[in-house]
């Protein structure tokens, strides 16, 4: 953990697998974008409109690449005796902090491809809410754990 200049908690990044999970899902999204595009184009006769749909889904690409390296180097999450704390956000800077006495519930999701590598997402619900306060998306299976451990009791 590294302390940030302003004397908050330490925070920690998040793991750089987590860039490979961001990564497929912009692939994903380009390849929805190329296909609804693409096959438009071709039923409705218009080959401008399937090599500008080539163009922008290539373009719309490089530009999600170019953000998850940002969102990337934006994202801390930390843990101290008395505080939650989560940072995120490239345009909008976001700051979450959930004292610790306060947490009720913790719970754990993976999904297929956060299974496959190796990370885990922890949800932090506190006391007189019904919705989570803060999730600390896709740390590697042994943090997650170390976290639930230590905020659990």
């Amino acid at each position: 953990m590294t302390p940030l200049e302003d004397g908050s908690i330490a925070v920690v990044p998040l793991p750089s697998a987590i860039k490979t999970l961001w990564r497929v899902g912009a692939g994903l999204e380009t390849l929805l974008i190329l296909g609804i595009g693409v096959a438009a184009g071709v039923l409705a006769d218009l080959p401008a409109l399937s090599i500008t749909t080539v163009v922008v889904a290539v373009v719309y690409l490089l530009l999600r690449w170019w953000t998850i390296e940002l969102r990337f180097d934006r994202w801390r999450w930390g843990v101290d005796d008395r505080w939650v704390e989560r940072r995120s956000g490239v345009l909008v800077r976001r700051t979450q902090i959930v004292p610790r006495s306060r947490v009720q519930t913790l719970t754990t999701r993976t999904g297929p491809i956060d299974r496959r590598l190796g990370l885990s997402s922890i949800v932090i619900h506190t006391a007189g809410t019904h919705t989570p306060n803060l999730t600390i998306p896709h740390l590697e299976r042994d943090a997650a754990d170390r976290l639930r451990s230590e905020l659990g009791g």
